[in-house]
């Protein structure tokens, strides 16, 4: 008796091996990306915090007259509405957040303010946040 597999039993061994890379690689692929896609969102809302941060101490209490506002100021029943964009390179230059990265990547972006709400958008490598840039 002869020792070692046949053929058909090696040619078996390789669907079975080729059927499980098919159901597997595509749902490791779907968990990456949603991988990303949350690792992107969180990174959106800790910008937009730290521009609501940087608002609040450039536009509402500045701390000294050397502190400038950049953002358009508008009054409507008594209530200071701020609009405009804060860049992210201003955020990290005044250390309210650290420098972002994705796979190495450094990101870019803005925040836009709209009546003192924040909307981060970002960009990094050749991810965009869902939002858009």
């Amino acid at each position: 008796m002869k020792k070692g597999f046949t053929l058909l039993e090696l040619l078996a061994v390789v669907g079975l091996i080729g059927l499980l890379l098919v159901i597997l690689v595509p749902s490791t692929i779907k968990i990456l990306d949603n991988s990303i896609a949350n690792t992107m969102k969180i990174q959106e809302e800790e910008v937009e915090e730290a521009a609501i941060m940087y608002l609040e101490d450039f536009c509402k209490t500045p701390i000294d007259n050397s502190k400038i506002c950049t953002l358009s100021k508008t009054i409507t029943d008594g209530i200071v509405y701020y609009n405009g964009e804060i860049n992210l390179d201003v955020l990290v230059s005044n250390n309210y957040i650290d420098n972002i990265t994705l796979r190495d990547q450094s990101c870019v972006g803005k925040v836009i303010i709209s009546n003192n709400e924040a909307q981060a958008f970002l960009k990094c490598g050749d991810i965009y946040t869902t939002n858009g840039y």
